[in-house]
């Protein structure tokens, strides 16, 4: 009997656990799959998804990146994700300024001792779940520091933004609970600006107020404080969410590869390496959603002009066309390129960042808790249409 025809649907709880395999079918039996029923297309080989994400022409953001979201274009969204240039030009200009290399290279230091905090108190226990203790916490007072949010009002920010990538089994859309939540950080975040502007601090936030960008014609614009209200709900959603997801899934992989975390453990330069691995091999954003402006040919089909199209960069990493042994975690790998952090004019904003704060994250942990187990019971997934990742990991320090 033949096999059934692989069938792939972002929203499965069931695919999510690991989804891999069905990757791996659509790369081999699919390379331009379509799926009737939510009407979309995916591309799951690393070349094709890499001359997606540089195609100027033939792909728009504009009607969303999460598949729930492309019903129609989105022209006035604030997010810079769901941005073409020219706006997306003079949008990230703008937010750039506060993310140079300088200012990033600055943070080492700081996030080194936000890690010690939260690590240094887990030391001595017999096992602490290192997702609500560490991995959830570090990003987000990264993240606040910089922007100048108070730390009485963290742990409720957070909160906030991780409800909104939340989503119930069978439903796409975020349940009602989470849309008010978004409210209430969004005001929140209202306040926040209205008080930079009538006080500037020293703080990113306030810099956000005053950044200016000339456009090849001269004009000068700055940002408004719409644009600034969504950039910070980005910070708080995607860039909290991809270092907490990554880090988890970094101690979940050296826990099930106890032979990599012996080469960290005894080679903590490693780290680095260990980080892009990771985003290779199990990414926290599993897709990038696309629209195609005109017809486009991929395998010998034609994808029409308006459809909606997944670049699923997860399948990409683990494409044995472009990796040797894709399935293997290696710390050692050599790496020329992925697309984990996305690419192309979208490339991550604060990639430079993720990339510091996870590599400090993992160093910090292996010195403190070099070998570790995770109990059957102390794995717990959170589920998202593309960010993939756990919500809760127990680990449990081998005892001196």
């Amino acid at each position: 009997m033949a096999d059934a025809a692989v069938t792939y649907d972002p929203y499965s709880y069931e695919i999510d656990e690991d989804p891999y395999p069905t990757y791996a079918r659509m790369r081999d039996e699919a390379p331009l799959y379509y799926n009737e029923a939510l009407d979309f297309y995916a591309l799951t080989r690393f070349a094709d998804n890499l001359a997606a994400f540089v195609d100027r022409d033939a792909y728009t953001s504009t009607w969303a990146t999460s598949l729930e979201f492309m019903d129609q274009p989105h022209p006035d969204s604030g997010l810079m994700i769901w941005m073409d240039p020219p706006a997306h030009n003079r949008y990230r200009g703008l937010v750039s300024k506060a993310f140079t290399p300088r200012r990033i290279s600055e943070l080492e230091s700081r996030i080194r001792a936000i890690a010690a905090g939260h690590l240094d108190p887990l030391v001595g226990r017999d096992r602490f779940d290192v997702v609500k203790e560490f991995t959830a916490r570090l990003p987000m007072d990264v993240i606040s520091e910089m922007l100048g949010i108070p730390e009485a009002d963290r742990r409720w920010v957070q909160e906030g933004s991780n409800a909104m990538l939340h989503r119930d089994p069978g439903s796409p859309l975020p349940p009602p609970e989470t849309i008010a939540k978004q409210q209430e950080v969004l005001a929140y975040f209202d306040e926040q600006v209205a008080l930079r502007r009538a006080r500037p601090r020293d703080d990113m936030m306030t810099l956000l107020t005053q950044v200016e960008w000339a456009d090849e014609d001269g004009t000068v614009s700055r940002l408004s404080d719409a644009d600034i209200r969504q950039f910070l709900i980005l910070l708080a959603t995607a860039g909290n969410e991809t270092v907490t997801k990554l880090l988890a899934t970094a101690y979940y992989e050296l826990w099930r590869n106890p032979d990599e975390r012996a080469l960290l453990n005894a080679d903590p330069a490693l780290a680095r390496n260990a980080v892009e691995e990771l985003l290779r091999f199990d990414p926290p954003s599993q897709y990038q959603g696309r629209v195609t402006t005109r017809d486009v040919e991929l395998h010998g089909q034609v994808v029409p002009k308006h459809s909606r199209v997944l670049l699923i960069n997860g399948a990409s990493g683990r494409d044995e066309r472009k990796y040797a042994s894709p399935d293997r975690f290696d710390v050692r790998r050599e790496i020329d390129v992925h697309l984990g952090l996305g690419y192309g004019r979208h490339l991550c904003l604060g990639a430079s960042l993720a990339r510091l704060e996870s590599r400090i994250a993992i160093e910090e942990l292996l010195a403190r808790f070099p070998d570790y187990e995770i109990p059957a019971d102390g794995i717990e997934r959170m589920h998202s249409s593309n960010v993939r990742g756990l919500s809760g990991l127990v680990l449990e320090p081998a005892q001196p």
